[in-house]
């Protein structure tokens, strides 16, 4: 055989031989990156995950920003769709971190940042309101803002503080919280008050002396102005006092 021939096949060799590692590299990527849990099948899970837990609601707009993982990240692929939970003392309405879990066939867990901004319509003052004010339709508006961080509270019908008395100053454009109400007063401390009891048949009134302030339903100490003795009772919307003997 001439040494021609002998360079001729030893160059074939060497060249099907780079082919065969090529080939074994491609498929071995081909099947690494098939193996691979996606990224963007995570997020998502985290996203629906939190959608879910926060629920809808016609009054509120939630918005959700799911954090970016690292490009390089390499999981194995779970054989079922994964699981999210919060982590651990997270809550679902500020910004926390959701845990993506699989467990099959190679169990594996990621914390995924996640920012949550929820805003509705909420109660402020439109005015100034002062202490013991009584609140009017004016003195209130509806004004969107961003609820996850409102530590306080807030109220999103106007008509349920119609009527209320405020328990301390309000300035303008203030967020309306219950802690900031209470029911109003219909009786005065030292207010002449009717008082009367009664049952199906019978029914007795006198005249009495408030001894404390009273909202409806509340109860109350009253003294009978004719026998001098003190009673308890309870405030009527009209604003008398049912007495129970």
């Amino acid at each position: 055989m001439s040494i021609a021939r002998i360079k001729l096949i030893d160059h074939v060799r060497r060249a099907l031989c780079g082919l065969t590692v090529m080939l074994l590299f491609t498929t071995v990527s081909a099947a690494s990156s098939s193996e691979t849990e996606p990224l963007d099948r995570i997020l998502e899970t985290a996203r629906t995950f939190l959608t879910d837990a926060l629920g809808t609601d016609e009054h509120t707009e939630t918005r959700i920003e799911i954090g970016r993982l690292d490009n390089r990240l390499r999981l194995n692929r779970c054989a079922h769709p994964p699981t999210a939970q919060l982590a651990p003392g997270a809550r679902a309405e500020t910004s926390t971190t959701v845990n993506v879990r699989c467990s099959e066939p190679a169990p594996w867990s990621i914390f995924v940042p996640v920012r949550v901004e929820r805003y509705a319509d909420i109660v402020v003052a439109a005015r100034a309101i002062s202490r013991q004010q009584v609140i009017q339709p004016g003195d209130v508006r509806l004004e969107r803002q961003k609820t996850s961080q409102l530590a306080t509270g807030y109220i999103d019908d106007l008509t349920a503080v119609i009527g209320l008395q405020a328990r301390r100053k309000l300035t303008p454009g203030q967020v309306v919280s219950s802690s900031h109400l209470a029911p109003r007063q219909l009786i005065k401390r030292g207010q002449q008050v009717t008082l009367f009891s009664g049952r199906p048949g019978l029914s007795v009134r006198m005249t009495g002396e408030a001894l404390e302030d009273g909202a409806a339903g509340q109860r109350i100490r009253v003294r009978n102005r004719s026998s001098r003795r003190i009673v308890e009772g309870y405030v009527e919307p009209s604003g008398a006092v049912r007495v129970t003997f």
